[in-house]
């Protein structure tokens, strides 16, 4: 049996020698690297060799504390230093992201786009490319169109009212109660994307221990959490062969142990849903539904439509979550406005999924969380191969040089800011850090280009990538924050001390003991 001592000195060689290998790899890394092109443009000083400023960036304690100053200090395109001395730029200039959404060649980095294969499958519309991803989204489109989004407000209805009986038992006992609102939205979009999307029935919201609502709040708290292992596990996985990353999953690791229980229960899904569509059943009729109607005339076959689970259950809801969260949080800070908020949804009526956009301070509260606190503020790119990358203003470089384009080559990394572009100053005004509603009431306070689907933001993206369920999140999050504002007050506890974490999304999450956004819930009388 091993001594305190042997084992202490066994731990500290193994420490030692995992970091030597580390260095080793990041040395080697260094040899590999072409030379670079974007060496002099400016950029923030580096407090690390290993991580260079990317702790900084994606691991600060409150989401943008660093971005943000860099953006005022250097404009929207500046350079920061990834691992071992790597050069990345960070871009939040209008001009330089329509040319990034837009260009084929641009891509998710290497690493990233083994993960998504292994969590998503080949077959889903993030890993597939060219035609078929066009034929996809096609197939997709029926069921993602203002009609057919509109033929879903029944389940988002159900899902609110559910939510409204449920806050009315916890405040039973009393005039008010302190309620965890972001876990909550978590359970009610989980519900409602399952329903509506797949006609798969988890009542979550209800009963929030269902074995898919733990898979799904598991792989999100543990597989997509950012840390400084994750940001070398990042130069890594490029080159392991994705069948050992599969088999790894069988390891007894957190984040791959949550991967391999999402896995399975995503897939014993899509083999009901596969026998759904085999005896033709129509009990229901959800998403898929309608997309696999339509998806022989844009050659799509049914498998590659069940395929589309796993991103539904992913990307379907975590941002409109967060999103909702977001809201609430404000509406909280601001008794005012979720008063006269509360006067517009009373004093309509709301007949259809088509009255909510007739509301301006319900969706002006939306485009302005949307803009202020996207769920996805910050995108990684990489350059499969040389290009130009053109810019709206011109840009100083160290050696005083002005560039009004800039030259990428094949294997740059780049950040897409959209956070630090739905804040730059020339485009949204010099109140630009503020969030204030009202600066959507006089009309759309853009004053450039439309990039994005929705508000001139984007909170969806844009591009052939754009997210092609932007209206399905827009009337979910309109409904649910009617529902629930026309029947309950909100306001932040005393010891509420909430900032910006950023993992697969950007969300709200109280720092304090009780994780997750905990507010002061009360029926409105």
């Amino acid at each position: 049996m091993l001594s305190i001592h042997s084992m202490y000195e066994l731990e500290t060689r193994s420490g030692g020698a995992a970091f030597t290998v580390v260095i080793l790899f990041g040395l080697w890394l260094i040899l590999r690297r072409s030379p670079n092109t974007v060496t002099a443009v400016l950029g923030p000083p580096s407090p690390s060799w290993v991580y260079g400023n990317l702790e900084q960036l994606v691991l600060a304690e409150n989401y943008g504390d660093h971005e943000f100053q860099w953006q005022k200090q250097y404009g929207p395109v500046y350079r920061i230093k990834g691992c071992f001395g790597e050069n990345r730029l960070v871009i939040s200039d209008p001009q330089a992201l329509r040319h990034l959404l837009n260009d084929p060649s641009v891509m998710r980095p290497p690493s990233q786009s083994k993960t998504t294969r292994l969590v998503f499958g080949e077959d889903s519309v993030f890993c597939v490319e060219g035609e078929q991803h066009r034929n996809l989204r096609a197939a997709l489109s029926g069921g993602l169109s203002g009609r057919g989004v509109r033929s879903f407000l029944p389940v988002f209805t159900d899902v609110a009212n559910k939510i409204v009986h449920e806050w009315e038992m916890l405040c039973s006992t009393g005039s008010s109660t302190r309620i965890n609102v972001g876990k909550m939205m978590h359970l009610a979009t989980l519900e409602i994307i399952c329903a509506a999307g797949f006609g798969f029935h988890v009542d979550t919201v209800r009963n929030p221990e269902h074995p898919l609502a733990v898979s799904h709040l598991h792989v999100l708290a543990t597989a997509f959490v950012r840390s400084k292992f994750g940001l070398l596990a990042d130069l890594f996985i490029p080159h392991i062969p994705e069948f050992m990353l599969r088999l790894g999953l069988r390891l007894p690791l957190g984040p791959l142990s949550a991967i391999l229980n999402f896995k399975n229960a995503t897939n014993q899904i899509m083999k009901e849903k596969a026998r759904d569509f085999e005896r033709g059943r129509k009990d229901h009729y959800d998403l898929l539904d309608i997309s696999r109607d339509s998806a022989s005339k844009a050659g799509v076959t049914p498998s590659q439509v069940v395929h589309q689970i796993p991103v539904l259950l992913l990307a379907g809801q975590d941002t409109t979550d967060a999103t909702l969260s977001w809201a609430f949080y404000w509406l909280a800070q601001n008794p005012e406005f979720q008063e006269e908020l509360r006067r517009e949804i009373l004093s309509g009526n709301l007949g259809g999924g088509s009255d909510h956009d007739q509301m301006p301070l319900l969706n002006a509260l939306l485009k302005e969380t949307l803009r202020l606190y996207p769920a996805g503020p910050l995108l990684e790119r990489w350059a499969s191969e040389d290009f130009v990358l053109p810019l709206s203003d011109e840009i100083v470089t160290s050696t005083g040089e002005y560039l009004r384009e800039l030259p990428i080559c094949k294997g740059q990394f780049i950040f897409l800011a959209v956070g630090a572009y739905q804040r730059l100053e020339a485009i949204w005004g010099s109140d630009a850090d503020e969030f204030r509603p009202s600066r959507w009431l006089a009309g759309d306070p853009c004053t450039g280009q439309a990039l994005g689907p929705y508000a001139q933001l984007l909170a969806f993206l844009g591009g052939p990538r754009v997210c092609a369920g932007w209206r399905f999140a827009i009337l979910e999050m309109q409904v649910m924050l009617t529902e629930l504002v026309s029947k309950f007050s909100f306001s932040l506890p005393e010891d509420s001390d909430v900032k910006a974490h950023l993992s697969a999304i950007q969300f709200p999450v109280d720092r304090g003991e009780a994780k997750g956004l905990w507010l002061t819930v009360e029926p409105v009388s």
